[in-house]
């Protein structure tokens, strides 16, 4: 599976940080896609619109599943993506995520409330939902309710603090944070 990341190639610091994750992971093979900015829109109609453009490609592809990534992406061990795909779960998802930062996580690492697409994979029998969901909102939490959504915990990824479109600011996530387990951090 290779991860097809969103990034905008005009932060080049980013983009620099994001080479050097793909490197510590051993990937070598991905796919990069830009991210959308729509200036008339609000700032989730671009990321929505960034996530979908994946989506589609892989409808049109016939694939069974696509990874997608965004560019911020933080890996707390060098086997941080090999251990994402080892727990990937055993039961059919909609979403399989890397980590979240909002939202109560079952046993079985289900989910059904989240915020957080730094990582995940999405399946085929998800897409047509996915692509259907309102643009004027947060894409996560626009999908709430909408299908069988598992996290891999201890989480396998984050994401790097720093400026975050969504927010139009600098981000801390550390409080976020704060009880969960981030193989090769504290699990």
């Amino acid at each position: 599976m290779i991860p097809n990341i969103i990034s905008n190639p005009k932060r080049a610091s980013r983009v620099e940080r994001l080479m050097n994750e793909l490197k510590a992971q051993g990937i070598s093979e991905y796919k990069m896609w830009p991210s959308i900015e729509i200036s008339n829109k609000p700032r989730r109609t671009g990321i929505s619109r960034a996530h979908k453009q994946i989506v589609e490609w892989a409808l049109i592809e016939q694939l069974p599943e696509v990874c997608i990534w965004e560019d911020d992406i933080k890996f707390h061990s060098p086997e941080g993506w090999e251990y994402y795909l080892e727990n990937r779960p055993s039961v059919p998802f909609d979403l399989y995520l890397g980590g979240v930062y909002r939202g109560e996580i079952e046993p079985d690492g289900k989910i059904e409330r989240f915020t957080g697409m730094h990582c995940y994979i999405i399946s085929e029998r998800f897409y047509t939902t996915f692509l259907g969901v309102n643009e004027e909102l947060d894409i996560d939490g626009a999908m709430s309710g909408l299908g069988d959504f598992y996290c891999c915990n201890p989480f396998a990824c984050v994401q790097w603090d720093g400026w975050s479109d969504n927010c139009q600011g600098m981000m801390d996530y550390s409080h976020l944070l704060k009880g969960r387990k981030i193989f090769g951090l504290n699990a």
